[in-house]
């Protein structure tokens, strides 16, 4: 006598098939770097975290909080790991930065990181913004994530502001919306609010000329080639002046592991599962 294989016993070898292929799931999607909160960062000068708050909203991400470093407030100089020329506005004056607590990474790991720049600056003056990733061993530089500068903000080439040169740096690889993104201009009229921005928050530079604003959330994106130590590190910088403050806020969604092809052995098991399902449902 044959017997007609019921719902459940279909759906108990369906689970075999699935678990076969996801054997060794531990592998998959998991966050295995930078964390939600900031208890591991390392703040020079003006850092923090914040709601939603003022103009800047939390990112697509969706975390309570966004981390941030300000020029408002610091006296900090030589935080920057860029060394730029000077030019008619002056030179690099003081900044913030944070650097985050080494973490491990596999080959094929994805870090997505957001950022948003926020300066009340005028076009006539250089402020910049700036975020890397670093062999935390030889504190080598692994990838340029991010750099903003408001001075190029009436060309709409705020990002990447013509910091670093073309063979260095080049936004389109790693940052994902960078060509559609909408510099957002305030004026003296209706000014920038942000708290982080200090004594700087509700005004504008000069009269409504462009670089006063915000760029929104700009998501970047490195996938690292090899596996090792990493150390994330965030900052801005004041130029020509300490007045009329930038920032930069941030949020990092941490790593996504590789997702490991299934094994032969895998393959071979599900495609006899499959056989015998096929085979029992005949019967």
């Amino acid at each position: 006598m044959t017997t007609r294989p019921t719902l459940r016993s279909l759906l108990s070898t369906t689970t075999l098939v699935a678990l076969a292929l996801a054997c060794g799931a531990a592998a998959r999607a998991a966050d295995v770097g930078p964390p939600g909160d900031l208890a591991s960062w390392r703040c020079t000068g003006h850092c923090g975290a914040s709601p939603a708050q003022g103009d800047i909203v939390l990112s697509p991400l969706a975390s309570a909080a966004y981390g941030y470093v300000a020029t408002a407030g610091s006296a900090s100089y030589g935080t920057s790991p860029l060394v730029l020329d000077s030019n008619s506005r002056g030179i690099e004056t003081n900044g913030s930065r944070m650097l985050f607590a080494p973490f491990p990474a596999q080959a094929g790991d994805r870090i997505d990181v957001l950022f948003n720049y926020v300066s009340t600056d005028g076009k006539g003056f250089d402020d910049y913004a700036w975020a890397r990733l670093v062999d935390a061993d030889t504190q080598t530089l692994v990838a340029w994530l991010f750099t903003a500068r408001s001075s190029n903000s009436a060309t709409g080439n705020i990002v990447p502001g013509d910091v670093l040169r073309r063979d260095e740096f080049d936004p389109r690889q790693v940052i994902v919306n960078y060509d559609d993104f909408d510099f957002t201009s305030k004026t003296v009229d209706d000014p920038i609010d942000w708290a982080p921005l200090g004594a700087s928050n509700g005004t504008c530079r000069r009269d409504n000329a462009p670089g006063c604003g915000f760029t929104g959330w700009l998501q970047s994106r490195h996938s690292f080639a090899q596996a090792g130590q990493y150390r994330l590190e965030v900052g801005v910088v004041n130029w020509g002046d300490e007045a009329y403050d930038s920032g930069l806020a941030f949020d990092v969604r941490g790593l996504t592991a590789a997702v490991p092809e299934p094994a032969p052995w895998q393959l071979f098991i599900a495609a006899v599962l499959v056989g015998a399902v096929r085979r029992s449902t005949r019967r």
